[in-house]
């Protein structure tokens, strides 16, 4: 989350219409997508979470931070702290590169990265500065945010993610109908929300959270890739029976043209693995015919048959 100090210029997008609409010159530079913008649209979020934020609380003004409001929702009571604020008058945009917020009045604003927008989802509220009417319901983005770690400190791996909630009410388009027969309501257009939440979700498919180098050495060990190496740093110890690595250099020395190990002792096998009596065993063509006697291809002995095959 980084503060902005200019409003975002909608001209510098590129509409989704029009990038949908023709071939970009380059899919990996050029201007962000404008995957969705709306004006005066209200932010609701918790007074701690404000109070606890600069950037975020930046957008209410200076003079609403040092009221008494802000200081009683850091210093006060938990029932002050957990009290509903409403900001309003916000431009936002969904853009491919990160989601932005602006308040004209303040001179204020802010962008987040969507990998910090660990949720997002459509939610039904009731607005606090809605006194005359408490039983109006609004439409918003739900929107669940991890916090950047405070520069001073050192993160731990015990240590929580500290995070905050907020939830954007953009304004009811006046062009959408309202049906009242419900028949009618099933071909219903999309609403603001929905195409705000929308937006925010085909973005954050565009930056998917990075994978751990830990799950990546996980499931190369659980499939057999690798091996794990000596205490010291080193090399995983070499496979058994071939006194050494084998390398492309060396191979000759342990196998023959034919591929029958030759490098005396034990051949190689899988790291841990007893495959039991016989594994690994090479018969040659010659072996075969000398137990193919009476008793190994033609006879009625007890041991297992086997015909020899040109």
């Amino acid at each position: 989350m980084e503060s902005l100090s200019s409003p975002p210029e909608t001209s510098s997008f590129v509409p989704i219409s029009v990038h949908q609409s023709r071939t970009p010159d380059s899919f990996v530079s050029g201007p962000a997508i404008l995957h969705y913008h709306a004006a005066n649209c209200k932010l609701v979020a918790l007074e701690r979470d404000l109070t606890s934020t600069p950037t975020l609380n930046a957008l209410r003004g200076a003079a609403v931070n040092g009221s008494t409001a802000a200081q009683n929702g850091a210093n006060g009571t938990e029932d002050e702290a957990d009290k509903e604020t409403v900001i309003e008058g916000l431009d936002l945009w969904v853009t491919s590169d990160k989601f932005l917020l602006y308040n004209t009045t303040t001179s204020t604003g802010l962008s987040i990265t969507y990998p910090s927008i660990s949720l997002h989802a459509i939610q039904r509220l009731k607005l606090p500065t809605d006194s005359d009417s408490p039983a109006t319901e609004h439409q918003g983005l739900y929107m669940h945010i991890t916090k950047p770690p405070a520069q001073s400190s050192f993160p731990q791996e015990s240590d929580e993610e500290d995070s905050l909630t907020v939830t954007l009410v953009p304004p009811p388009s006046s062009t959408e109908p309202q049906p009242t027969d419900p028949e009618e309501a099933e071909s219903e257009p999309e609403s603001e929300t929905q195409k705000l939440y929308n937006a925010v979700s085909a973005c954050s498919n565009l930056h998917p959270d990075p994978v751990e180098e830990e799950e990546d050495q996980e499931s190369a060990f659980a499939s057999g890739l690798i091996f794990p190496g000596s205490g010291e740093g080193g090399l995983p110890p070499p496979v058994d029976g071939s006194s050494g690595w084998i390398t492309a250099d060396n191979m000759h020395e342990f196998f023959d043209e034919e591929g029958n190990w030759i490098g005396g002792g034990e051949g190689p096998g899988l790291p841990g693995g007893d495959l039991g009596p016989g594994a690994g065993t090479v018969r040659g063509r010659e072996d075969g015919e000398e137990q193919g006697g009476e008793e190994g291809v033609d006879g009625d002995g007890d041991e297992t048959k086997w015909r020899r095959t040109d």
